[in-house]
């Protein structure tokens, strides 16, 4: 009872006959029962939100390989040039690829960051292209000259044409070999030291490697033991020692 002979099944005042056409234009407001065929359709889902780049993002991680990559070029050269120096290696004498060029101490000095190859061979000489890469769209670059001290080398990293980065070992001479670290003065240097109070503290050190990248510069000194068996490596960053390590201190 209460259902209507055109509505047999009971589905209310949105059911109709099969080809009767959608409701009248005063019951399109009204949703149709669950299942009807003019039910009213789901909401539409909400407007995805686009994700804004992160420009800074990528100009830090390019700018974070070139720094791995310059110190991870310097520390390689260095810890060769002590090979050879120390005399581990089979012939004891300079390999003949570490290039033409016979830089001295005082060439090496005058080379800053910011120089162009050309500029900085107008003052070493010849040298030998070592290692070329190219990470995140910059082009990096390291020259090899072997130097006029008696295993002895320099090294200058290139970032897009530029000098960021250079190092050497061994340019100072005898001289630069022999200095008075210890162990108990090593173990009085502290991260946040500023180069003048670490280097009080160090007494006589060489500085062997300069970077200079997005405006952040860096600077690393060896200072060895009296007897030259030992030494100890700081590194300093925006003039404050970041870093400290040593081999064969007492």
């Amino acid at each position: 009872m209460g259902t209507s002979a055109q509505d047999p099944a009971g589905h209310g005042e949105g059911w109709r006959q099969p080809g009767q056409g959608p409701p009248a234009a005063s019951e399109q407001g009204q949703p149709g029962p669950p299942g009807s065929p003019y039910a009213a359709p789901p909401p539409p889902p909400p407007p995805r939100r686009r994700r804004k780049g992160c420009l800074t993002c990528g100009i830090a991680a390019a700018v974070g390989a070139v720094i791995v990559l310059v110190v991870i070029v310097v520390l390689v050269v260095s810890v060769g040039g002590k090979d050879e120096s120390g005399g581990s290696g089979s012939s004891g004498t300079p390999s003949a690829s570490a290039g033409k060029g016979r830089i001295t101490k005082e060439m090496y000095d005058r080379v800053r960051t910011g120089m162009t190859e050309r500029e900085v061979t107008a003052i070493t000489g010849p040298c030998e292209s070592s290692a070329e890469d190219e990470v995140a769209g910059i082009r990096g670059k390291v020259l090899t000259c072997r130097g006029a001290e008696a295993f002895s080398a320099a090294t200058f990293t290139f970032s897009n044409g530029r000098l960021a980065a250079k190092g050497q070992v061994g340019l100072g001479g005898d001289a630069a070999r022999k200095g008075s670290m210890t162990k108990e003065k090593y173990d009085r240097l502290r991260t946040g030291m500023s180069l003048k109070e670490a280097l009080a503290v160090a007494g006589a050190c060489e500085k062997d490697s300069d970077t200079d990248v997005a405006g952040s510069s860096a600077t690393g000194y060896t200072c060895t033991s009296a007897d030259g068996l030992g030494n100890a490596s700081l590194v300093f960053a925006d003039g404050k020692l970041t870093a400290k390590a040593q081999t064969g201190l007492e």
